[in-house]
C-alpha cells in the first residue's frame, strides 16, 4: 500500500508475480492518525482483498493499517507484533485510530483477537513458547531492527535482520499463519534509506513468499 513516495525508491517488488499496489497517496487525513472519512475510503480500496498473504504498508506512520487487515480475520487468532513501540497508547483525542494506539484498539474492538505477543519493547516469552492453539497474524515494523538493517521515521531497536528471520522461521514451523504485514519504510528519508530498506524488504518478501 502506497501512503508516501517511499516505494518509488525501491525495486524489490517490481518483478514479483501477483504483487498488487494499492495507491492511497491521494487520501487526506492519514498521517499518524486516521480520520473517519479516510478510514472509510481505505476500507473500500482493500474490500476485495483477504488478510491472507503479505502486505507492505509503507511507513510506520501508517501502522494502524494493520488494524484494517485484522478486522478482516473471521476466526479466533493471536497477533505477533515485532515493533520497537507497543502501539497500545490511548488516543490523544476522541476515539481516533492512530499509529501509536492501533494495538489497544484491536484488543478492545476485535472479539476474535485473543492474545498479543510483542517483540522489541522488552521481555516477552520466546517465540517457540507461543501457544499453538490458535493461528497467528504477524505484524512487523522495521523500526524493531537496528539502523544497519533499516531506515525508518522513528527511533529504532537493535534486532538484526537475521534474528527477525530466525523468529519468523520458528513461527512458520510451529503455527498456521493467516497473514503478515510489514511497515517501517521512511517517508522523510525515502531516498537516502531506499537502498537498505529495499534489501531488507526483499529478504523478508523472499522468505515469506517461500513459506506461504
Amino acid at each position: 500500500m502506497k501512503m508516501t513516495d517511499a516505494f518509488e525508491h525501491q525495486s524489490f517488488y517490481n518483478y514479483k508475480e501477483n504483487f498488487i499496489t494499492i495507491d492511497c497517496r491521494d487520501i487526506e487525513g492519514t498521517r499518524c492518525y486516521l480520520d473517519d472519512l479516510a478510514k472509510e475510503e481505505i476500507q473500500k480500496r482493500i474490500y476485495e482483498f483477504s488478510p491472507t498473504g503479505i502486505h507492505f504498508i509503507d511507513s510506520g506512520n501508517y501502522h494502524y493499517l494493520s488494524l484494517l487487515w485484522l478486522q478482516k480475520v473471521k476466526e479466533d487468532f493471536s497477533l505477533v507484533l515485532f515493533d520497537h513501540h507497543p502501539d497500545d497508547q490511548p488516543p490523544s483525542f476522541g476515539q481516533i485510530t492512530s499509529c501509536g494506539g492501533w494495538v489497544l484498539e484491536a484488543k478492545e474492538t476485535l472479539p476474535n483477537l485473543k492474545k498479543v505477543f510483542t517483540y522489541g519493547v522488552g521481555e516477552e516469552i520466546p517465540v517457540e513458547d507461543i501457544p499453538m492453539d490458535l493461528p497467528l497474524y504477524i505484524s512487523i515494523d522495521k523500526d524493531v531492527l537496528s539502523t544497519e538493517c533499516s531506515v525508518t521515521d522513528w527511533d529504532q531497536g537493535n534486532m538484526t535482520l537475521e534474528e527477525l528471520l530466525d523468529s519468523l522461521k520458528i513461527l512458520f514451523k510451529n503455527h498456521r499463519i493467516i497473514g503478515v504485514d510489514i511497515c517501517g519504510d521512511s517517508g522523510e528519508n525515502a531516498e537516502s534509506g531506499g537502498k537498505i530498506n529495499n534489501q531488507t524488504n526483499a529478504a523478508l518478501f523472499d522468505f515469506l513468499s517461500e513459506n506461504f
